[in-house]
């Protein structure tokens, strides 16, 4: 799932934040696509946006991302 890739791209940039098009460059997708995902993200508030309008996931998005299978998804899935 698309929502899957973005918070594993998040996760794993070398910064702790990322814009749209870093994004959309590392998934090969358009950044309209990735914008929409993202603000769904923010929406279950596993992702926030900042002023300067850069992505990082928030405690709630680390805790899914490290959660079992039951209540999140696997960082394998990630890969």
């Amino acid at each position: 799932m698309l929502m899957e890739a973005i918070l594993g791209k998040l996760l794993d940039a070398p910064e702790p934040q990322i814009n749209v098009v870093g994004i959309a460059q590392r998934l090969n997708a358009e950044q309209s696509v990735i914008r929409h995902h993202l603000h769904l993200l923010h929406d279950k508030g596993w992702v926030t946006e900042s002023e300067s309008g850069f992505w990082r996931l928030t405690n709630a998005g680390h805790d899914y991302l490290e959660g079992t299978p039951e209540q999140g998804i696997s960082l394998k899935s990630l890969g």
